[in-house]
């Protein structure tokens, strides 16, 4: 079967977020490096009749969740969405975390994406301009 129009941009969007790691963005700083854990979930995300968790989502979730769940205020911010033109509904993503994968995101995620307590990392940073 051929890929969706959709799920092909979210690819290429992906691809975007990988060339943006690959031009020097300290993904230590950031969470661009995080969230491309989220890749192999953007079925679930797309298509609302996907009701399992795709091969590797919840293991790239629980990355999240483990490593840097801060990150996670990306999703509830739509920061990503703007960053990478892929809509990903916060209602469908934390379902996807509890219901579906099991996890327990931080239970102030939400105050802390409100307020950026904790200070929320960006998502990428852009390489400094050559002199």
């Amino acid at each position: 079967m051929a890929p969706s129009k959709s799920t092909a941009a979210a690819a290429a969007a992906v691809i975007l977020l990988l060339a943006v790691v690959a031009s020097g963005a300290n993904t230590a700083e950031t969470c661009v490096g995080s969230l491309l854990e989220l890749s192999p979930c953007l079925p679930f995300f797309k298509d609302s009749a996907v009701t399992l968790a795709p091969e590797g989502c919840c293991v790239g979730l629980l990355s999240i969740v483990e490593g840097q769940a801060v990150c996670l205020c990306h999703i509830v911010n739509h920061t990503l969405e703007r960053a990478i033109g892929v809509d990903i509904p916060v209602d469908r993503a934390f379902a996807l975390l509890r219901d579906v994968c099991g996890l327990s995101p931080p239970e102030d995620i939400i105050a802390t994406c409100a307020n950026n307590k904790g200070g929320v990392p960006p998502l990428y940073s852009c390489p400094a301009p050559s002199a």
